[in-house]
């Protein structure tokens, strides 16, 4: 075996970790079970594919690719949300700070970037070069939001996440989400997924529910 296939293995087997981490944000909501990382970056990825491959101006291929590289580093830096350094005080109102738009100070922004940067270069040490470049750019690529493609990413990212928000809320009457439907409106301006966001706040998932339920009957 080659050095080089000795450290994709080693690759895979470290973002193996992705499959049994838990998102922060839903542990911070102490919403029992939540997703991992790699459900949510499935979804994430499923729907890049769907609506890249609908766009004639976005190259599907290289989307799928930032789509499943944007969160590769987290494998090791974890999982580091906006509202983790307000929550290091435990007198902190939990409630009212779940209702504000969520956002990194310089300093978190910084420190998250440089923890996920090291990850990513430690992950991919020992890859060939082709490989390695493919995997960095991607998530470099991801994080600047310089191409129309990653802009697609990070768009469909925060209506993943507010989808799963709804999905949760129908089950938890009383959880707090406010905060991704503000993060959310924030970020997506592509007119499509603007349209879907609106489909996920005005209740898509109780009618979706009850449409399942009728099928059953």
């Amino acid at each position: 075996m080659s050095g080089s296939d000795e450290a994709l293995l080693r690759l895979v087997h470290i973002t193996g970790a992705l499959k049994h981490l838990p998102r922060q944000g839903w542990l911070h909501l102490e919403v029992p079970q939540p997703e991992s990382v790699a459900g949510h970056s499935f979804r994430v990825a499923l729907m890049t594919m769907l609506l890249a491959h609908a766009d004639p101006a976005i190259n599907a291929e290289r989307a799928l690719v930032i789509a499943l590289c944007h969160d590769l580093p987290e494998a090791i830096a974890g999982d580091i949300t906006p509202f983790d350094e307000t929550l290091a005080d435990e007198s902190v109102d939990r409630d009212r700070l779940f209702r504000t738009r969520p956002a990194y100070s310089d300093e978190a922004d910084r420190a998250k970037r440089e923890a996920e940067e090291q990850a990513l270069s430690d992950m991919t040490a020992g890859l060939d070069e082709a490989t390695r470049r493919l995997i960095l750019d991607a998530w470099e690529e991801y994080e600047q939001g310089c191409t129309e493609e990653a802009r697609l990413v990070r768009q469909i990212d925060k209506l993943e996440a507010l989808l799963q928000a709804h999905e949760y809320a129908h089950d938890i009457p009383d959880l707090r989400i406010e905060s991704f439907e503000l993060g959310a409106r924030d970020r997506v301006s592509d007119d499509r997924l603007r349209r879907l966001l609106d489909l996920i706040v005005n209740g898509f998932v109780d009618e979706d529910e009850t449409d399942a339920s009728k099928d059953q009957g």
